[in-house]
């Protein structure tokens, strides 16, 4: 990934969170409901270094503002957070970090931490170096679009961990969002998906849904019977994307929880 911009695929702003993601749901059987890129895919395959590094870049491509957050709430200026998040994902990608025992490297969300920690210990022997990894910019995003990030869910006012954990958390329900958006729209029902939006983390208002059959010319029955199906949907793709974040499939319902809880905060 190079250049500037903004990229629709790092976006979390207007994420809905939907009230269907209970942990308690039946998981996906196996790893066989796991998503295509995922953080076991990183840790089993140490022989093949193109299919480790295409699975990595994937997560970190996606899971870039816990980091940057993180850097800023620890007092970097926004120049600053934008140019480490950079060199650390570079270095994450070319280091050794992946070969390193590590008890919290089993969730992608734990490994980054502890990567990003052993990162900035050394930091200070690389003062010296050409910043943003070494001229190579791994990440497409403007330090604009992530302090708007920041001020629109308020992790700007949270301490360092706070917000890594508020943004990871966001995170994974927009790419479980555009992964639901996308199905939406390869099934035909772009503008189905387009007014029916908002009610996966809103609870409807009184005329809402009645409001949202006329402009779709259905029911508001069927309208309910969309809603519900939408948010049930949603809620698998959270479950799927959590999936692809952690080696044991076992650990999807602890990580599930852990970002419901994160969310109610």
């Amino acid at each position: 990934m190079t250049g500037q911009g903004g990229n629709a695929e790092n976006r979390v702003i207007d994420t809905p969170v939907p009230a269907a993601t209970d942990p308690n749901l039946d998981l996906p059987p196996g790893r066989a409901g796991f998503a295509p890129t995922q953080w076991s895919v990183v840790l089993a395959a140490r022989s093949d270094s193109a299919r480790r590094r295409e699975a990595l870049e994937t997560l970190c491509g996606t899971y870039w503002l816990p980091i940057y957050s993180y850097l800023r709430r620890r007092g970097n200026a926004p120049a600053d957070a934008e140019d480490l998040t950079q060199g650390f994902f570079t270095q994450l990608l070319t280091g050794d970090f992946l070969d390193q025992p590590d008890p919290a490297r089993g969730r992608f969300r734990g490994f980054l931490m502890s990567a990003l920690r052993q990162f900035l210990a050394g930091q200070a022997e690389r003062q010296a170096a050409q910043k943003r990894g070494g001229g190579v910019q791994f990440l497409d995003w403007t330090t604009a679009e992530a302090e708007r990030e920041l001020a629109n869910h308020g992790l700007i006012q949270q301490d360092p961990g706070e917000a890594y954990e508020t943004s990871w958390a966001l995170a994974v329900m927009a790419k479980a969002l555009r992964r639901l958006e996308e199905e939406q729209l390869a099934a035909g029902k772009t503008r189905q998906f387009v007014v029916l939006k908002p009610y996966l983390s809103a609870t409807p208002t009184r005329g809402d849904y009645e409001a949202a059959a006329q402009e779709l010319g259905t029911s508001r029955t069927t309208v309910a019977v969309w809603v519900h199906r939408l948010g049930q949907r949603y809620a698998e793709l959270v479950k799927l994307e959590i999936g692809a974040t952690v080696d044991d499939p076992a650990e999807v319902k602890a990580e599930l929880q852990h970002l419901v809880t994160v969310l109610r905060r």
